[in-house]
C-alpha cells in the first residue's frame, strides 16, 4: 500500500481524467501532488496539453492559493530519453494480441521502471461502453482495491507477478476507475472546480486553428461518454462522418 505521507506521483496530461485526480487531490483532499509528464514528439497534442497545465495550475491557485504548495512542479521527461526495456516491450507486444492498447503504456512503464516508481497514478475511467474498458478487462481478477484518507485506488496484486501485465501495469496505482467521465464532472460542481475542469485538453489530432478534431478517439470518448458540449460544431460533423469516410476509403483501398 502507498505511504499517505508521500506526495502523490501522477501521470497529468492537462487532460479530463488526471486533471480530475489532481484536482480532487489538492483542492478537495489537500494532498501534495507530484506530476509527471512524457514529451512525445509524435504527439500534435502536446504543446495544447502543456498549455492546459498551465492554465489550470493558475486558474487552481486563483481559486485557492492556499493550495500552491501541493502541486509541486511538474517532472517533464522526453521520450526519447527513456531507456529502452526489451523485456517490459516484448511483454506490451505480448497483452497486444490479446487487447487494443496504446503504445504508451510501453514506455510509461519503461520510465518507472528508469526512475525506480512503484507507485505511479495513471488514470483510466469506467467507459460508459463496456468495450472500451480495455485496460480494467485486461487487468480482470489480479486486481486488489485500497481505501485511503484521499480515495480509493487499484492496484496489481501478488497473483499477478511473474505475467505480461505485471511488467507494463505493475508500478501503476488505477485511481479513477471508479468514475465516468460524467461522474467526474458531477463532483466538480458540487466541490466548485467544474469551471476548471473546462480548461483540459482532450484531442490528439487538432485542428489547424487548435480545435479538437471530432476523429480520434479522445474526441470519440467524449461524445459517447455524455460530454459532446466540448466539441465544437465541426467536429461532432466530423465525429459523425468520419466513419463513413473510413469505410469507403477502406472499401476503395483509398490510402
Amino acid at each position: 500500500m502507498q505511504d499517505q505521507t508521500e506526495p502523490i506521483n501522477l501521470f497529468w496530461t492537462g487532460g479530463w481524467d488526471s486533471t480530475f485526480r489532481l484536482i480532487r487531490l489538492v483542492f478537495v483532499n489537500k494532498k501534495t501532488v507530484h506530476p509527471y509528464y512524457i514529451i512525445d514528439p509524435g504527439r500534435n497534442s502536446t504543446s495544447l496539453e502543456i498549455k492546459a497545465m498551465t492554465n489550470i495550475k493558475k486558474a487552481l491557485i486563483k481559486k485557492r492559493p492556499e493550495i500552491e504548495d501541493l502541486i509541486l512542479p511538474t517532472i517533464f521527461k522526453e521520450l526519447n530519453q527513456i531507456q529502452p526495456n526489451q523485456t517490459i516491450t516484448e511483454s506490451y507486444k505480448r497483452l497486444t494480441v490479446k487487447e487494443s492498447i496504446g503504445i504508451q503504456y510501453d514506455w510509461l512503464a519503461r520510465f518507472c521502471a528508469d526512475e525506480g516508481i512503484n507507485n505511479m497514478e495513471i488514470c483510466n475511467e469506467t467507459a460508459v461502453f463496456d468495450e472500451d474498458n480495455r485496460t480494467r478487462k485486461l487487468l480482470g481478477d489480479d486486481l486488489d482495491k485500497f481505501e485511503t484518507e484521499y480515495g480509493v485506488y487499484y492496484k496489481l496484486n501478488e497473483n499477478a507477478k511473474g505475467k505480461d501485465i505485471y511488467l507494463i501495469y505493475g508500478n501503476f496505482n488505477f485511481p479513477v476507475f471508479d468514475f465516468t467521465k460524467q461522474d467526474m464532472f458531477e463532483y466538480g460542481k458540487k466541490f466548485g472546480f467544474d469551471d476548471v475542469m473546462k480548461l483540459t485538453w482532450f484531442c490528439h489530432t487538432p485542428t489547424k486553428k487548435n480545435n479538437p478534431c471530432g476523429k480520434c478517439h479522445p474526441c470519440e470518448a467524449v461524445y459517447r461518454e455524455g460530454l459532446k458540449w466540448r466539441l465544437p460544431l465541426s467536429a461532432k460533423l466530423r465525429y459523425h462522418t468520419w466513419p463513413i469516410l473510413r469505410r469507403i476509403k477502406k472499401a476503395f483501398e483509398i490510402k
